[in-house]
Formats: structure tokens, sequence, C-alpha cells
């Protein structure tokens, strides 16, 4: 049997689907925007509980792994302070993960030793957070470790950004990458400092910014870690890349960005199943898929909140 022809369903009157999730995907327009990172690192620790039995927190369904927010119009900052560190302090301890992946050993050995005290501090702070207790008068100083531990990590990754571009880095990973992570982690900085002051109010055109320009990077990402074979899909990658850029820039009425959100998560689902079944020819690890739904499930959820 070709691969063109594999069966990845049946048709409602009992047929063969001949079909194959390569079609799927190409069938789906500019959605390729988030073709990435799965994340099984601290599953079983995130998932004994979807809910965090931590006031005011809740998950959003579609992804291996919670995505924590806070409660549906929730304008408490500790509420918001909580489910914030959750989410983005697994994906900064999955940001360690991705580096050592890249730093190949003997040669990098000393980066990979600073990259590691990072993520078993990461998962030493996700467990703290996880305990609870905090509360407004005291939000501040709770948020403060953790504030100090992402900007540590952020000062880690321009380096190493400016070090990989000047070529005194030899890693894996691209220059983009350092920089795609590092404006990760200045925003959860800055959004608990902000939290600490009380302040939770999300502004339109920031989420769409910042959102947009991260889903643009997933698409432009995907298409150089995809075989050199599957030339249809890295069109199809560039073109998404392109598209969300346009977003950035001003170019995306509320309708149009809420549209191709919706989209990207059900093309996600599929890509997910297609690139840890093999039928997607690439080098992206399944720990890529997980990690890029819930960002996209993030975007939704703020899309939302935002005036």
């Amino acid at each position: 049997m070709s691969e063109e022809s594999r069966n990845v369903g049946m048709s409602g009157g009992g047929g063969l689907l001949r079909t194959t999730r390569r079609r799927v995907l190409l069938g789906g327009g500019a959605a390729l925007v988030g073709l990435t990172l799965r994340g099984d690192v601290l599953a079983g620790f995130l998932a004994r509980g979807q809910e965090a039995g931590l006031a005011g927190v809740t998950t959003i369904a579609g992804a291996k792994k919670p995505v924590f927010v806070a409660a549906a119009g929730s304008m408490d900052p500790v509420a918001h302070s909580l489910a914030e560190s959750l989410f983005w302090l697994d994906q900064e301890f999955e940001h360690a993960k991705f580096f050592l992946m890249h730093m190949p050993s003997p040669d990098l050995d000393a980066e990979r030793a600073q990259v590691l005290r990072f993520q078993n501090e990461f998962a030493d702070r996700l467990v703290k957070v996880r305990a609870g207790g905090a509360d407004r008068s005291g939000l501040a100083g709770f948020n403060r470790p953790t504030i100090e531990l992402v900007r540590r990590f952020l000062d880690v990754k321009r380096k190493m950004e400016k070090a990989q571009e000047s070529g005194q880095l030899k890693s894996l990973a691209w220059p983009t990458f350092f920089e795609h992570v590092a404006l990760e982690g200045e925003r959860f900085a800055n959004r608990l400092e902000k939290f600490s002051q009380g302040r939770v109010e999300l502004e339109r055109g920031e989420v769409v910014d910042f959102w947009s320009r991260i889903m643009a990077d997933h698409a432009e990402f995907v298409a150089h870690l995809l075989d050199p074979e599957e030339k249809a899909l890295i069109e199809k990658a560039r073109g998404a890349g392109a598209a969300w850029r346009t977003v950035k820039s001003g170019g995306g009425s509320k309708g149009k960005v809420e549209d191709s959100l919706e989209e990207l998560l059900a093309f996600k689902k599929t890509a997910q199943k297609g690139v840890e079944a093999g039928q997607i020819k690439s080098i992206i690890h399944p720990l890529l898929a997980d990690h890029v739904i819930r960002e996209a499930l993030k975007f939704s959820d703020e899309l939302k909140r935002a005036a």
C-alpha cells in the first residue's frame, strides 16, 4: 500500500476513507501555525489532578497536559498568578528540555549543566506554586522567586542567542529559537509583575501582537523541521508564517484572528497524530506537539478575556 493510500478513518457508508494526514494538513489552509511541541515532562505530576485544587484556577481541555487558567471572568490577581505560573513554569521547564536536546555532548557539557540546573529549579518552583499559599497581601512576595528565576533564565537565553548568532556557541538551536523562548519568558515575568500590583487586564492589541509573533515563529520552525521531501507541507508552513506576521502588523480583524486560531487548533490535533505516527516525515520530536497546542489554547483564552 502506498503512503498516499494509508487509511486513517472510515466513511459514513462503511467504505475506507483512503487519505493521509498529509492530505488533511494540506487542505488546512493557513492553519499550519503550530505543528510543534508535545511535552510529557512533569506530565504525571500535573495530570494527577487536572484541576490544580487552587481557588479560582481551572483548566482548558484540548491538550495532553492541562492548560491552567484563571476561572472565567475572574479579576483576582492571586488566581491569575497561580494559573500563569502553573502554565508557564511547565513551558519553561520544557524550554530547558529543548535546549538540552539541541546541545551535543561532550562539546557543550558546560552549557548542558547550566541548563539542567535551571530545569531542576523550574521543577522545584512548580511544586511550590502547586502547593498554594498565596494571598492578596503577600502576592508580590509569592511571585518574586518565580520572577527572579525566569529573569535569570532569560539572561541565559539572550546570551545563548548572541553566542549562537556569532558562532561562539555551536548548538543545534537557531538564534531565532533562543529569541523566541526569551520573548515568552520576558512576557511571563512582566505579567507576574502586573499581577503583583493587582492588575490583571489584557489589552487585545498586545495579546494579538505577542501571540501572532509566536504562531508565526512556530510555522517557520516547522518549515525547517520537516523532511525536505515534504515540499508541499513546507510551503504551507512558510505561508502560515507569513500570514501570522501580517496579523501582527495589524492586518488581522477580530473575526480573522479568531477563525484562524480555531482552524489552527483543529489542525494541530490531526498534525500531532500524524507526526507521532510517522505519517509526516520530519525531525519534529513528539515533545513538540502538545507544547504548542497548549500555547494556542492559552492564546485563545487570552483573546476571550482581552478588551
